[in-house]
């Protein structure tokens, strides 16, 4: 009889489903959702049922690389003493030449989401001041729009969708990325609720709802002010509301009068008809509730527009009551972990020769390009849970600039387009083979992940990565590093968990393995209508404008869009079977669809003599990626549509799009969101 355990598939995803894994004669054999999940109900996405095929892949490395000449693809195994004497010497090194550790810089994000990944920034925060890639590529912009509105970003519990009557659906497709959430939709349309999408692709979410409207790319923001103005034309408002909870009514009331819908509906391409009808049905529904996505936030005035949508729930007083409110990313125990992120360097490394140096120099997502340009220039660079020279704007860019780094340590399970460039390859584990601790940003969902088998080869996780390396630099130089590598796993476990036990109504972690728990957070913020913003208010985007100075909004025209040499938008959309350029090497993914082909419109493939099956060829100033075709009409004529983590000839998507911030991200995160939809194509069919 097989042994079961405990586990959650940790990749950045907000379901962060709980597993069942069975283990028998210390070999993986089975990996199955768990029915205890409340969230999941057992059921797993078609990643998911890969997770096991991961763990034993071919493809994955399981043994300390170097590689001799960058870029060669001449590895050789080494010992995990080498290779921690190596990179220790090379970090000493760099503070003894400079008199500080600026030229060192650490790029991770959450490929995976245990708490114990948090200790890689904690070894790094344990020795000195270094520079830091900081932000999201996905959320930031519009976590900014919670923030400046509401004064945090808070959601309701997932299961409150069944109180709704309503429920939009803007710029996501929760059919293909949260099925679970879905579930809730599908029961409450069987209650009686609408369910509306707005999206530029004619999505399977879509598909599935009562009402769709296709609006142009980048417009959110315009479609938001035409339903806003309908509402006060036709006093859909809740006028208690407003007088008594929010700040800034008075001014974007009389900005709403002055707009002309006719204007905005020819920006939207939404005719001014199905506005009304739009701004008509969330008027007369209450509850209703809006889901965001975070495609709509990807072009330049993506945080203005997510904040424009942001205005109608305070419009029409759906703030503050069941079945209402808006469903986005938490930020609600955003300060968790803090055990690890707390560690510092002694005061004595923090004394440097230049007085500017008092904290860690920080580049936005996305400036892995620039390093050598700084001053001084990146020497070492640590990517963990990233794929900048995949899943970064301008990737070609990237990749050169990773060419001019002399150290580049990369810890991850395959030999991604990022690891290529790297001098050192740190094989991780899978969630099967370390304990951690996950808590989902969705449903709060907290779940601990017991180890399951041994390491497979040589692997280990990135805790004991970072606490040998502390190790080995304190032997060499004591005092080096402040991280205390006496503690086990399970004490830091303890330690960070400290916060929310109390939330989590337990004394210690390991109680979580005996069922589904959820911190205890209110299931419908803001019911005491106190807002968390310098009035206490709810503010609308005129109050944003005079402390920053600048227009609510960005004029549309002013945005620079198509041209005849380029004339299509490129839109990435997300996969059913990839995570970003996560679960790229599975057999098993790859034989059920094939990524790598290009969605157009019929009429642009008559037009470019293309049909479905065509090779076909995408350019751009940038470059130039090969895709096959798949005309379909669920696509406008103006856009062309690829998957996000798509690859062509070992080149990604972010080969054609060029590095461009967005309006917002830098409240939360501290820099700027990217427009990843702002790049603009051509595309010819190839000639056998």
């Amino acid at each position: 009889m097989p042994t079961i355990y405990n586990n959650v598939c940790s990749g950045l995803c907000p379901a962060s489903c709980r597993l069942k894994t069975h283990v028998q004669n210390g070999i993986l054999t089975e990996v199955k959702g768990d029915p205890h999940d409340l969230y999941t109900l057992g059921r797993l996405c078609a990643k998911g049922y890969t997770l096991l095929e991961s763990v034993y892949s071919p493809e994955r490395v399981i043994y300390p690389m170097k590689q001799i000449g960058k870029g060669t693809n001449s590895w050789q195994r080494i010992s995990w003493e080498q290779a921690l004497t190596e990179i220790a010497k090379i970090i000493i090194r760099i503070k003894d030449e400079q008199g500080n550790l600026w030229p060192v810089c650490l790029d991770q994000s959450l490929g995976t989401k245990g708490v114990l990944n948090r200790s890689v920034e904690g070894f790094f925060n344990s020795i000195g001041l270094i520079t830091k890639i900081i932000g999201s590529p996905c959320e930031s912009a519009g976590s900014d729009a919670l923030r400046l509105s509401y004064g945090s970003c808070k959601k309701p519990a997932p299961e409150d969708m069944l109180n709704s009557q309503l429920i939009i659906i803007w710029g996501g497709n929760p059919a293909v990325t949260s099925l679970h959430q879905m579930r809730y939709v599908f029961e409450a349309q069987a209650r009686g609720a609408m369910i509306v999408v707005v999206d530029p692709i004619f999505t399977a979410t879509a598909a599935r709802s009562d009402l769709y409207f296709q609006i142009n790319p980048g417009t959110d923001g315009d479609l938001a002010l035409g339903i806003a103005k309908v509402l006060l034309e036709e006093d859909l408002l809740d006028r208690s509301f407003l007088e008594n909870y929010t700040k800034g009514w008075p001014e974007f009331r009389s900005l709403l009068k002055r707009l002309d819908l006719k204007d905005l509906a020819s920006r939207t391409g939404i005719p001014v008809s199905e506005i009304t009808e739009l701004a008509r049905i969330y008027g007369g529904h209450k509850p209703a509730t809006l889901w965001l996505g975070c495609g709509g936030q990807h072009t330049p005035t993506g945080g203005q527009n997510y904040r424009l949508i942001n205005v109608l729930p305070a419009l029409t007083g759906n703030i503050g009551i069941a079945g209402g409110n808006v469903h986005y990313f938490s930020k609600d125990i955003g300060d968790f972990p803090s055990v690890f992120t707390d560690l510092s360097a002694t005061e004595a490394w923090n004394s440097q020769d230049k007085k500017e140096l008092l904290e860690h120099r920080r580049l936005g997502t996305g400036g892995v390009a620039s390093l050598r340009t700084l001053d001084p220039p990146i020497q070492l660079l640590w990517v963990a849970g990233r794929n900048p020279a995949s899943q970064d704007p301008d990737s070609d860019k990237v990749k050169q600039g990773f060419r001019e780094i002399p150290t580049i340590v990369v810890a991850d399970l395959f030999m991604t387009q990022t690891a290529q460039f790297a001098d050192y390859f740190l094989p991780v584990t899978t969630p099967f083979e370390a304990e951690d601790i996950v808590i989902s940003c969705w449903h709060y969902g907290t779940a601990v992940n017991e180890k399951a088998i041994e390491p497979v080869g040589e692997c280990k996780s990135d805790f004991q990565i970072i606490r040998e390396l502390a190790a080995v630099l304190n032997r060499m130089t004591p005092g080096f590093s402040r991280f205390p590598v006496e503690r086990e796993a399970a004490e830091w476990l303890d330690l960070e968990m400290q916060k929310l036990y109390p939330l989590l109504g337990i004394d210690h972690y390991l109680e979580l393995a005996g069922g589904y728990q959820r911190v205890n957070l209110a299931p419908v913020p803001w019911q005491d209508k106190l807002f968390l913003t310098p009035s206490g208010k709810y503010e609308f985007p005129l109050e944003y404008s005079k402390v920053q100075g600048t227009p609510p909004f960005l004029n549309p025209s002013a945005v620079p869009g198509s041209s005849k040499v380029y004339p299509f938008r490129l839109i990435s959309r997300r996969s059913s079977f990839l995570l970003n350029s996560q679960f790229g090497n599975s057999a098993r993914l790859k034989s059920l669809e094939n990524s790598s082909v290009i969605l157009i419109n019929p009429e642009i493939g008559r037009l470019k003599n293309i049909v479905t099956g065509d090779k076909v060829k995408l350019y751009n100033q940038l470059g130039e990626l090969g895709f096959e075709a798949y005309l379909t009409p669920s696509v406008p004529p103006e856009v062309v549509v690829a998957y996000v983590g798509a690859e062509s000839g070992g080149d990604g998507l972010n080969t054609l799009v060029p590095l461009a911030e967005n309006d917002l991200g830098d409240v939360i995160m501290g820099v700027k969101g990217f427009s990843f939809h702002q790049s603009y194509v051509n595309l010819y069919k190839v000639i056998k």
